[in-house]
């Protein structure tokens, strides 16, 4: 003898269907788990199961073995990367090519196909492809616009829609500055003021670099108007005539900026502390607040397969922690 179906159930039913005609999910989204559609709904894990299974019988969902329930349809199968780079990715000793190499390296090693551009304005997105990016807001833009998949690197996307097909791999940028402002106040060779040379303004990984070490220093803030050497030339004065007992560069370009006028001047710099450890820091013997390379690598290849293998589950961040490499004696 068959149950007759409560008006609860049919309304749980009906409630499932519009979530699937209004846009809610889009076709190659996964749907909820047995147990996540019962504590949703509230109704039993065996009544989630037989309801999930009746739409997938009607050709409403399906299920993949192995996987779980997906919305029919989606994008086409993912291939590989498809690597948008900010062409400073080519200057020796910088960030950029640092990551890229690391990552290109490790692509390989785990036979994930990828294609590079290095480019501001970036080519058309692959549709058979998860955009890497770094540094190109424009690709970023597009990925969020086209709601395609997308890793962003070294860097979080802003809290939103934007953010909601894109998996970030980043720093800590906060912690970073507090571990930078302890070793400086315990390396200064005399008292007086503390100086910080901090990227762009309106960067928010400067601004959180700068407030993790104004929240142990006091300090006076010098901006550069990029995060390059030329640029921090250019107020490399005004930030070490501030810094009496040490100065923190929000990154290593930066400092050596600072390193490179008091060189000009023929005085000796202040206690430095620069951040990133790029391939810079270690030419000039810096004591610098490192990015966890591996980290943020391995984070980003394993995203990255986790996709390529069909995963549409929600976007994630991961933020590692920073570690301080202590080179000088200053």
């Amino acid at each position: 003898m068959t149950t007759r179906r409560t008006a609860k159930i049919e309304d749980v039913k009906q409630r499932i269907m519009s979530r699937l005609r209004n846009g809610f999910y889009q076709p190659g989204d996964r749907f909820l788990s047995n147990r996540d559609a019962a504590e949703l709904f509230g109704i039993s894990y065996q009544t989630a199961h037989r309801l999930i299974a009746e739409l997938c019988r009607e050709g409403v969902l399906e299920r993949r073995p192995q996987s779980g329930t997906y919305v029919p349809g989606g994008t086409p199968s993912l291939v590989g990367a498809q690597l948008l780079f900010h062409p400073r990715a080519r200057h020796a000793f910088s960030f950029g090519s640092k990551l890229l190499a690391m990552l290109t390296r490790r692509l390989d090693a785990e036979r994930v196909g990828w294609t590079l551009d290095l480019a501001e304005e970036p080519p058309p997105l692959a549709a058979d492809r998860v955009a890497v990016i770094w540094e190109v807001p424009a690709a970023l833009a597009a990925c969020a616009a086209g709601r395609h998949a997308a890793v962003l690197l070294n860097q979080r996307p802003q809290v939103g829609l934007d953010s909601l097909f894109v998996d970030s791999i980043s720093t800590d940028d906060f912690a970073g500055g507090v571990c930078a402002a302890q070793l400086l106040q315990a390396r200064a060779r005399k008292p007086g003021r503390f100086a910080v040379l901090g990227g762009p303004a309106d960067d928010q990984r400067s601004q959180q670099r700068v407030a993790g070490f104004r929240s142990v220093l006091e300090a006076t803030l010098v901006s550069a108007a990029s995060w390059f050497f030329a640029e921090g030339m250019a107020v490399a004065e005004a930030a070490v005539q501030a810094a009496e007992a040490g100065l923190f560069c929000a990154n290593d370009q930066l400092a050596s900026a600072a390193i490179e006028w008091c060189r000009a001047q023929g005085i000796d710099p202040p206690p430095i502390v620069g951040f990133d450890d790029a391939p810079v820091a270690e030419t000039l013997n810096l004591t610098t607040i490192a990015v966890p390379w591996d980290e943020l690598v391995e984070g980003t290849v394993r995203v990255l397969k986790r996709r390529l293998a069909g995963d549409r589950s929600a976007s994630s961040q991961q933020i590692f922690h920073p570690r301080p490499v202590i080179r000088d004696d200053s």
